[in-house]
């Protein structure tokens, strides 16, 4: 089975397949607790710690590197609503692709629609299926705004994502309160002094990216 996927890239797996991926990521793993120094096989705590790894990452930590994306259901735009649609709140919980631990926080979404409406649960499913893989959050960021702007056809989104991560509170620096903030503006929202633009920071303000 070839890896022609970037870290923050998908191929749908079969079941086959992800067993597969489970048995050998569980021997590598042990393989690497060893090569860290610890007989996992000698604790009953940590006898089965490879299989729980394996597992935890093909079902839910990198789920959104071996699935099929969401079905993104849109609906027309009969009534030519031109104002904003805000969804924000959505729970974000990723993988730094350059230490391989963990980042969550939170992400909100708004666009303006043209011919087409999204169906609201969708949004936090494009990108709960983007953030389950390794990744940056700057490309985590752009990738989803990326994709609704090509499945909703639509020129104004702006996608904005703050995180804690692991990797600068337990490690380097060690600042656990820092926050990243990462923003992807398209459109309306790119423009200066606009009262669209101001609509979703203050959204984001109130009951977005908060922590």
């Amino acid at each position: 089975m070839k890896l022609v996927k970037k870290a923050n890239g998908n191929i749908p797996r079969s079941e086959e397949e992800i067993a597969k991926m489970l048995q050998e990521g569980a021997e590598h793993y042990g393989k690497f607790l060893n090569a860290m120094g610890f007989d996992y096989m000698a604790d009953r705590q940590t006898v089965d710690t490879p299989n729980r790894v394996a597992k935890a990452w093909l079902k839910d930590i990198i789920v959104g590197s071996v699935s099929e994306g969401p079905k993104i259901t849109t609906f027309p735009n009969d009534e030519k609503f031109g104002g904003v649609v805000i969804q924000t709140g959505i729970r974000v919980n990723s993988l730094c692709a350059h230490h391989n631990l963990g980042f969550s926080g939170w992400c909100s979404v708004a666009y303006i629609p043209e011919e087409n409406v999204i169906g609201l649960s969708k949004l936090n499913r494009v990108v709960d299926w983007f953030s389950r893989r390794p990744q940056m959050q700057e490309s985590l960021t752009q990738q989803i705004h990326d994709f609704l702007s090509d499945s909703l056809k639509c020129k104004s989104v702006a996608v904005s994502i703050s995180s804690k991560h692991t990797c600068c509170g337990s490690r380097g620096i060690k600042h656990p309160e820092s926050v990243m903030t990462t923003n992807s503006f398209s459109g309306a929202f790119m423009e200066p002094s606009n009262l669209v633009r101001e609509e979703f920071i203050a959204a984001i303000s109130k009951n977005g990216n908060n922590f």
